[in-house]
């Protein structure tokens, strides 16, 4: 029986595996593949990377002439004379001393209304004093001082109770 760590190529009865090329062309595949290889590396360097290697042909158009490099102007630039310019003379009069010093203008600050001191809450169905003034951030006992309410502290529905608007 083969051992279990052995690979095989078929069933308990096949021959142990070979050489790499045991069927018959396979090392010819091989041998062919690797001469095709080098060839085509043979090409690439004889072709290929020579050319890379070379300069540039520079086109016949671009090359510089011997009469360009060594041509000579046939207008010339009129010479630059400096000049020296006449100034300017602007009759202005400035004046000289103290000057009179103007009024510092006076705000005149807009008028806007200051804001309402009170606010009224007209008393609806369910309401208690003291859940109306928790619901604006108040004590029941202000606001029954404000709006003169005695113990025990009875409101009706449709009272309009007086709120500080903070």
């Amino acid at each position: 029986m083969a051992d279990q760590h052995t690979p095989t190529r078929g069933g308990p009865d096949s021959e142990p595996p070979g050489p790499p090329f045991d069927r018959p062309g396979e090392g010819t595949y091989a041998v062919l593949a690797v001469a095709a290889l080098l060839v085509a590396s043979a090409v690439f360097v004889l072709l290929v990377d020579r050319s890379l290697r070379r300069p540039p042909e520079i086109p016949e158009v671009l090359q510089p002439t011997a009469t360009a490099a060594t041509a000579v102007p046939t207008r010339q630039a009129p010479a630059v004379i400096p000049v020296t310019p006449e100034p300017i003379v602007i009759d202005l009069e400035i004046p000289q001393g103290p000057f009179e010093q103007l009024p510092t203008p006076t705000v005149v600050p807009v008028h806007t209304e200051a804001p309402a001191r009170y606010f009224l809450i007209t008393v609806q169905s369910g309401d208690t004093l003291a859940a109306i003034a928790s619901r604006y951030g108040y004590s029941f006992e202000e606001i029954a001082e404000l709006n003169g309410i005695d113990e025990p502290y009875i409101i009706q529905i449709g009272d309009e109770l007086l709120f500080p608007n903070r």
